[in-house]
């Protein structure tokens, strides 16, 4: 079968058709919505720049207001790497920090952005630290946009200015600027191969679009390496979705996907192989990071609090530090953690309850978990009611919903691998915006209709 022809018959089951009626009062209230001037405006083409300069207003009277107090840089990584590899570029001396040379802690996506930031910075004759201000503000800008382009063509325009909304007015995205940091650039990089990924599985696009997707997604890996193996997600979602097509046309897309995904990762994954002889999986960090997040609560560096966590629990992290310099790969990691359970099996089944929760709330530095996880909770309620509702109304909706928690999970799931921090998680909050258009009644009109009829099963 052909990857763009339309099935002669559509099952009933599995995904609804996004074709089918609405219930009439629904459709009504569409219509009113379909005639409000913010749904003409959010349908028109200076919507995405209307969202862009809204999001770069927000953004700059969050940092208005913020006190003083919460302004300081609460990372190391900006100092400590990625800056000095960024004027080691600058200075014709590539990927090094140091006697570290090659400088392989971290893929090279950030360190790139920041030294094309400095070089402009210095042409324009502005500061260093105005020319980040506003890359942090251009970057949470472009994710707002793609979050509103991809919810928009999938569930209307009213319900995409209220997913824009949510995420350009998130906290805890808005935080993420203040200082810098990977997470902004990864998230434009990202939604940017998100809206052209649902774009496609939309509009039945062949092939081809699907490379596209993985090469973003590849330049995303190379931003923050948190993203390895997402293809295998998105592969996952293509398989649900487009499951009106053959076995073999499936796995056309998804190799076209991966196929991307490859290219956009292999020069650095080569290069790196040249210089020092080992493969690495996109950085050297991670088990570095990994142990960090199991002795977070005994490794103050010089900025943490008191984290209150429980005695025996603080005992096997105590445990697992004592043991740091032994532990060098996964494999020896997951040695002493077994060991660890059976000395101590509640305390490390409690270590681990507590990463899956403060994946949700912690920050590095233990400060304000509590009013974080209040903010959070309310979130949450939203989220859970826009998904129940998108599931209910199947087709297109139901999709979406499956998709995005099937990409929520993997960065929770990797979050609880390393450092379980509300900041690792930010990307998937942002998918859940636009899970919030999801919940909204779905649009219909001629183009819509024809679309749902041969997509989606």
């Amino acid at each position: 079968m052909a990857i763009d022809s339309a099935p002669a018959e559509i099952e009933t089951t599995g995904f609804q058709a996004f074709a089918e009626i609405d219930h009439p009062a629904t459709s009504e209230l569409r219509q009113t919505a379909d005639a409000s001037v913010l749904s003409r405006f959010g349908s028109s083409r200076w919507a995405p720049a209307g969202i862009l300069l809204a999001s770069v207003f927000v953004t700059l009277v969050f940092w208005r207001v913020l006190p003083s107090s919460f302004r300081m840089n609460e990372q190391s990584d900006y100092p400590g790497f990625y800056k000095p590899v960024a004027e080691s570029i600058l200075a014709g001396r590539g990927f090094a920090r140091g006697d570290e040379n090659p400088a392989t802690a971290y893929p090279p996506g950030y360190s790139l952005v920041l030294a094309g930031t400095f070089k402009l910075s210095n042409w324009l004759g502005v500061s260093e630290e105005f020319g980040l201000s506003a890359v942090a503000a251009l970057g949470m800008a472009l994710a707002t946009v793609f979050l509103f382009l991809m919810a928009r063509d999938l569930f209307g325009p009213l319900p995409a200015l209220v997913s824009a909304i949510i995420w350009m007015t998130y906290p805890f995205a808005l935080w993420l600027t203040k200082q810098p940091n990977s997470e902004i650039p990864f998230m434009a990089v990202f939604y940017g191969g998100l809206c052209l990924f649902w774009y496609a599985l939309a509009r039945r696009k062949s092939a081809p679009v699907y490379f596209w997707c993985g090469l973003i997604f590849g330049f995303a890996m190379l931003i923050r390496p948190i993203a390895i193996g997402i293809a295998v997600v998105l592969s996952l979602i293509i398989w649900l979705v487009r499951r009106e097509l053959s076995i073999g046309a499936r796995g056309l897309l998804i190799a076209m996907l991966l196929l991307g995904n490859f290219v956009a990762v292999f020069p650095w994954e080569a290069w790196v192989y040249h210089k020092t002889g080992q493969v690495i999986p996109l950085s050297a960090s991670g088990i570095k990071g990994m142990r960090d997040g199991l002795t977070f609560a005994v490794t103050s560096k010089g900025y943490r609090e008191e984290s209150g966590v429980s005695p025996d629990v603080t005992e096997v992290m105590k445990d697992i530090l004592a043991q740091a310099d032994q532990i060098t790969s996964v494999g020896q990691l997951s040695s002493v953690v077994a060991r660890e359970f059976r000395s101590h099996p509640t305390a490390v089944t409690k270590l681990f309850l507590l990463k899956i929760a403060r994946s949700w709330y912690g920050t590095d530095s233990g400060r304000k978990e509590w009013p974080i996880l209040l903010i959070q909770l309310g979130y949450f309620v939203l989220f859970s009611w826009a998904g129940w509702q998108g599931w209910k109304r199947g087709g297109i909706n139901k999709s979406f919903v499956v998709g995005s928690l099937l990409i929520v999970v993997y960065f929770w799931g990797m979050t609880f691998l390393a450092l379980s921090i509300l900041r690792y998680m930010a990307p998937a909050v942002g998918l859940l915006a636009v899970l919030i258009a999801a919940g909204f009644p779905r649009r219909v009109h001629p183009e819509s209709l024809q679309l749902a009829k041969t997509t989606w099963p």
